[in-house]
């Protein structure tokens, strides 16, 4: 496959249709939930740009991250729109079979639930930045701590018969690592066990040997890492790690 970097990457989480209703609004809120109509105008314009330029078929990456099933919307339409190669960054959980969703998730779904304005969470005694340098574990066992119940998550995360059948559409997978939070401070042996693992898993259920950093958040450091790890490709966000320049970093815009 031919991959093309002069265009810009979509970075997408959410997909909403119409209004956002319950599961969406937090999200919409935080800038990670897009209008499916307004995205297909855009991912229209992206197709089109590339065919102009004669880019060759599958060569425009648009990623999406955390393994949402809203994506299963967009299944039609990546079939027509032919230089556009669609990419899913999935959780560990997902690639071994577990549907459970991120603890920020999690929250985000507490607060759509009661109608809790997400600035107001400090209250709580927490913030969503200090949630995102502890590791899965210990965010959930905070939720838990609060009594924030985990949810029913089975409709709203793709299953691994629906990660199958997008496969056999021609999308990619791909890891977003071994453990959802922040790894810029993680020591250098945790990390490379935990991405060697992630790297591994991925390949063994037929994906790319690429890598999504969790909050788009990674250094030079980290970097060597993965690569150190197995990893070709490592992707993060412009407002996270715009200032990066590893060789095998691959810069992402959030589209919100």
């Amino acid at each position: 496959m031919i991959t093309n970097f002069s265009i810009e990457i979509p970075c997408l989480h959410r997909i909403h249709q119409g209004s956002p209703r319950v599961n969406h609004n937090i999200s919409h809120k935080i800038g990670m939930s897009v209008e499916l109509s307004d995205l297909i105008v855009r991912l229209d314009s992206l197709n089109s740009t590339a065919t102009s330029r004669g880019y060759a078929d599958n060569s425009v990456l648009i990623t999406f991250d955390d393994g949402w099933s809203d994506v299963l919307s967009l299944t039609d339409y990546f079939r027509q729109a032919k230089k556009l190669q669609p990419v899913l960054f999935l959780t560990h959980d997902q690639i071994l079979g577990n549907s459970s969703l991120l603890p920020l998730s999690r929250l985000y779904a507490w607060c759509d639930h009661w109608s809790v304005d997400i600035n107001s969470i400090p209250e709580l005694g927490i913030t969503r930045e200090a949630l995102k340098s502890l590791s899965e574990n210990l965010q959930h066992s905070i939720l838990d701590d609060l009594e924030i119940p985990k949810t029913n998550s089975s409709s709203q995360v793709l299953s691994t018969e629906e990660i199958e059948n997008l496969v056999d559409e021609g999308w990619i997978i791909a890891s977003h690592a071994h453990d959802h939070h922040d790894m810029r401070f993680d020591e250098d042996e945790q990390l490379l066990q935990g991405l060697t693992r992630a790297r591994i898993e991925i390949e063994r259920a037929g994906g790319k040997p690429w890598l999504a950093w969790p909050e788009g958040r990674c250094t030079m450091r980290t970097c060597n890492i993965a690569k150190q790890a197995g990893f070709t490709k490592q992707f993060g966000l412009d407002i996270e790690s715009g200032n990066v320049s590893h060789p095998d970093l691959i810069t992402r815009k959030i589209w919100s």
